[in-house]
């Protein structure tokens, strides 16, 4: 999917699982190097409850960010961050995307919304 290879361009690599998922949990689209499928359902209601941390793949992430469009969490362990935002503002679609540890939370949420938005109307 070339808006996962513009986030992981722009982010300078640290953009490392990108997928797409709708409000009701169903996976549209996932990198083949992460499965959202057990998670994708918990992570929406996550961010519909602005929960103050989420789990993906048995890794919990303390909430740092939570608006109606997007969600930022990170690992106090040091296993990434974990970036939802939606598609756009009719849509019922998300990207969901998972940044090295390394990675500014601000910076590369700005390279996943842009790649996100690239998306509207296609998926």
């Amino acid at each position: 999917m070339d808006a996962y290879t513009q986030a992981y361009n722009s982010s300078g690599n640290m953009v490392q699982a990108f997928g797409v998922i709708s409000e009701s949990g169903q996976v549209l689209w996932q990198s083949n190097n992460w499965d959202l499928t057990a998670d994708a359902a918990s992570l929406m209601s996550a961010v519909k409850s602005r929960a103050s941390s989420i789990v993906q793949n048995q890794v919990k992430y303390s909430t740092m960010r939570s608006t109606p469009e997007s969600f930022v969490a990170r690992n106090i362990q040091g296993s990434g961050i974990l970036i939802l935002t939606k598609i756009d503002a009719a849509s019922d679609r998300w990207v969901v995307a998972w940044a090295d540890a390394q990675a500014q939370p601000d910076g590369v949420y700005v390279d996943i919304d842009r790649a996100a938005r690239t998306l509207k109307g296609k998926i």
